[in-house]
């Protein structure tokens, strides 16, 4: 497999891969016939060391469990802490949930301080918010999700049923459209005016993603905000301690600024301008806008990312395919592909055309077919084998982006069909 650091050119990426790396160009240039692809295998348990970094692993706030299932794409990873156990799907939300603790340790101390217990003392009752937007047992959910991100790998249906309700509902006020998309996950239903406002500020001084999916962080940063708001206390009196750079959003770092000072009515808004900039239909755009699954800073990634694809054709089909989200994980997936797309063209390879093909495809001027693949560990399943042998994909050039590992058998079955692989660090 080659590497790409989008910045230095590609060249072979050797390690757990040495031997691949002595017969790589003969492997690309004689394809094996499809009857000699190495076996189906089944999803491994790996070392949680293998897929993460040291400092991924274990650190004063928590430890990372040594086994991490796979599914043939993703890891599940369990993130323990005296602040709360988490089991989260993929290594960038298990980046977020690590630097999302300090804040939650932070919000605890802010709620032992006498600034909160003198605003607390005159504090409203708070609402009670609608539990369909918060996930408040994250162990269960990612449970009752088999299968993950897989499914998109293969040619199905995505979208149109989407499309066609959006589309049935032309009736609706923009207001009652903008309800709609409000409520998504990581998103307070807290309505009174000026709490929202408060409770972004506070997410901005503790450097977290105000809609975060992170069930007790979401919990702390409303009560605190409530307090302040309703205790007629400025949220800054509350932020008495520095909080470091090193705790800013994560993966969003690109529409931070968006994302904290925007209200979310606007942000709203905005995401479905930008969308109707790029050719989409008032039905794509609200497709994509009421999928629940796309808290509001992961919808403002995919857009913004989708907008750096300027003069890219095709855009309309990927907010169509990213629509079709039926969980956090897969909406996390379309954003990260588009986002992969949007360095890759900035870097590496220009990019034409966009299709949803199940997944995200990228075709070059030249012709070459490019699939981008934020994936953890890529293991030769049944469905892979399928997804690498698709007429539809074939191309006189064809290549897979990786962000994360590959099996061996995997490998061999991609470079025997004729694809090439990079690592994109």
């Amino acid at each position: 497999m080659e590497r790409v650091a989008f910045i230095k050119p590609a060249r072979v990426f050797s390690v757990n891969f040495s031997m691949l790396a002595l017969g790589l160009v003969c492997l690309l240039t004689f394809a094996v016939p499809a009857e000699a692809l190495p076996p189906f295998e089944k999803p491994p348990v790996l070392k949680a060391a293998f897929l993460l970094p040291p400092d991924m692993l274990a650190g004063p706030l928590f430890k990372v469990d040594d086994e991490v299932p796979t599914d043939g794409l993703m890891g599940r990873f369990t993130l323990r802490s005296e602040l709360g156990t988490f089991v989260v799907v993929g290594r960038e939300l298990v980046r977020i949930r690590i630097a999302e603790l300090p804040a939650i340790q932070q919000l605890n101390n802010m709620s032992k301080s006498r600034v909160f217990l003198d605003a607390l003392g005159k504090a409203a009752v708070k609402p009670i918010e609608s539990a369909a937007n918060i996930i408040t047992h994250p162990v269960q959910t990612v449970q009752s999700l088999p299968g993950g991100i897989s499914r998109l790998f293969d040619r199905i249906e995505l979208g149109a049923k989407n499309i066609s309700q959006a589309a049935s509902d032309p009736d609706k006020s923009s207001t009652q459209r903008a309800e709609d998309a409000m409520s998504r996950v990581g998103s307070a239903t807290i309505t009174a005016l000026g709490f929202e406002q408060g409770r972004r500020q506070l997410a901005k001084s503790l450097g977290v993603d105000p809609y975060t999916t992170n069930p007790i962080l979401a919990e702390k940063l409303t009560d605190i905000a409530w307090v302040a708001f309703s205790g007629r206390v400025a949220v800054n009196s509350m932020v008495a301690v520095f909080v470091p750079a090193s705790m800013a959003i994560s993966g969003t770092s690109i529409t931070n600024d968006l994302v904290y000072d925007t209200p979310m009515a606007d942000l709203i808004v905005m995401n479905q301008q930008k969308m109707l900039a790029m050719g989409a239909s008032e039905a794509q755009t609200q497709a994509l806008l009421k999928n629940r699954w796309y808290s509001l800073s992961v919808l403002t990634l995919l857009v913004t990312e989708l907008e750096r694809l300027t003069g890219v054709a095709g855009r309309p089909d990927v907010i169509v395919l990213a629509a079709a989200a039926r969980n956090e994980e897969e909406a996390r997936f379309f954003a990260g592909s588009v986002h992969l797309l949007a360095r890759l063209k900035a870097t590496e390879r220009p990019i034409s055309k966009m299709t949803g093909r199940g997944a995200v495809v990228a075709i070059t001027p030249s012709g070459e077919t490019l699939v981008p693949a934020p994936v953890d560990y890529l293991s030769w399943t049944e469905r892979i084998g399928r997804f690498a042998q698709r007429p539809d994909l074939k191309a006189p050039k064809r290549s897979v982006w990786l962000t994360g590992k590959i099996s061996k058998a995997a490998e061999r079955g991609f470079i025997g069909l004729g694809w090439r692989l990079y690592e994109a660090s």
